[in-house]
């Protein structure tokens, strides 16, 4: 496959539910058309998500992916890895997370977490190593004054050539969506948790 035409810039951003969901199945897309796929997800560090454990024990050999996020409190009962199945096969279990909200908590834990990703995205820009790079609820850093925009835009200025990125998460900088290709603001009309259904597994995470 030509790679010629890559080296777009994404943004899924707004307050519908899709933003990480479309990152996903763009990522499926393109190791089906052979592209070195890299994500880095900054504020989830989960090993619970379906998509975390769905790369680890399917497609670990064509995408690859980093978590820089608060762990469960719960993650030593959620997953756990069943060795009578493959060696090394992720197994979540029936322990729901509960509404303790520690994972999303904003402190000096979390700000270092977003630190070290944002460090580890210009190392892995910068290599010219993959064909996209997906850069999953970095906006939300943005708006919650994690990173600056002025290291975002320095980044998307410095990636190779033909190096597709994609940026998902909230509230998107004006500036970052000015010089991106692609913007697609996703707006919510209707929404489960507006009736009391929350996130839901296989579905939400």
């Amino acid at each position: 496959m030509s790679k010629d035409n890559l080296g777009l810039v994404h943004v899924y951003t707004g307050d519908g539910k899709g933003k990480s969901t479309t990152a996903f199945g763009m990522a499926l897309r393109g190791i089906g058309q052979n592209l070195r796929i890299k994500i880095i997800q900054f504020l989830k560090g989960g090993y619970y998500t379906g998509e975390y454990i769905a790369i680890q024990n399917y497609l670990s050999n064509m995408i690859e992916i980093e978590q820089y996020g608060k762990m469960c409190l719960k993650e030593n009962v959620q997953v756990k890895l069943d060795e009578n199945i493959y060696k090394g096969f992720y197994i979540r279990t029936e322990e729901d997370c509960g509404d303790c909200r520690h994972c999303f908590t904003s402190d000096a834990e979390e700000k270092a977490f977003v630190s070290e990703a944002l460090q580890r995205a210009k190392k892995i820009i910068n290599s010219g190593e993959y064909d996209m790079v997906f850069l999953d609820e970095i906006n939300n850093c943005i708006a919650k004054g994690l990173i600056s925009v002025d290291e975002i835009l320095e980044m998307i200025s410095s990636k190779p050539a033909k190096m597709e990125l994609i940026l998902t998460g909230r509230n998107a900088p004006d500036k970052i969506k000015k010089i991106a290709d692609l913007v697609t603001n996703m707006q919510m009309e209707k929404h489960p948790f507006e009736k009391g259904i929350f996130a839901r597994r296989g579905i939400e995470f």
